[in-house]
């Protein structure tokens, strides 16, 4: 069963930094509750800015499909995704929840996959909510797609192999494709997404519409119990 997440005095109470990896709470996205997987506490590694200290949250299924760019340019900074998860998706939190959300700089590959840098630490991308990268969810290097250290894998993803069910997600019960943060390696037009079938990599042109699933950030400090959730 999940947890419910909530300010202040609780019965049953756990601060989010005591949950144990891989545990589930609800938070609700415009009045529905939706599970929300703990997938790393703290810093990743030392590439991440002291903006990423706390508790990271992924959405359990796929939340919608959409483009991740609408031209067939894979540089993320400026992409309609990063924009629609931090203004559109972002709004759908109740005030509480918004307020109790890093605002995070995260790790990433400057400039797309040709020509781009790998950004990170106080470098990194100033976001609210992000897709998780190819590193934070699991993947080596593989030079033939993706070979940029734009994260570094969180303890969910920890142990998976290149193809591995864990990764596989749900859209309204249908495995389906869903986006990652991370270009192609030298490739201005294809992002990386997790493969429906298999767990895998594959790499898609920025403006077909796939899976999303968004993570955020929490403050380590919020209280979770199991009889509240917020709405």
């Amino acid at each position: 069963m999940g947890m419910f997440l909530r300010r202040g005095t609780a019965p049953h109470r756990t601060r989010m930094y005591d949950l144990t990896i891989g545990n589930k709470i609800w938070l609700s996205l415009n009045g529905t509750p939706w599970e929300w997987r703990v997938v790393h506490q703290g810093l990743p590694s030392d590439i991440y800015d002291a903006s990423c200290n706390g508790t990271w949250l992924l959405l359990e299924k796929i939340y919608e499909a959409r483009a991740w760019n609408s031209t067939a340019v894979n540089t993320y900074e400026s992409s309609d995704i990063h924009s629609y998860l931090n203004d559109t998706f972002f709004d759908l939190f109740d005030s509480g929840i918004q307020s109790a959300i890093r605002e995070a700089k995260i790790p990433y590959r400057q400039g797309g996959g040709t020509g781009g840098t790998d950004q990170s630490g106080a470098n990194g991308l100033l976001t609210k909510c992000f897709l998780l990268s190819g590193r934070e969810a699991g993947f080596t290097a593989d030079t033939g797609v993706y070979n940029y250290v734009d994260g570094a894998c969180l303890d969910y993803f920890s142990g998976t192999t290149t193809n591995d069910a864990k990764r596989i997600a749900y859209l309204n019960g249908t495995a389906t494709n869903w986006y990652l943060r991370s270009p192609r390696v030298n490739n201005n037009d294809y992002a990386l997404a997790i493969n429906a079938k298999y767990g895998g990599l594959s790499t898609i042109n920025a403006t077909n519409k796939n899976g999303i699933r968004p993570a955020i950030i929490l403050e380590p400090d919020f209280i979770v119990t199991d009889d509240m959730i917020v709405v």
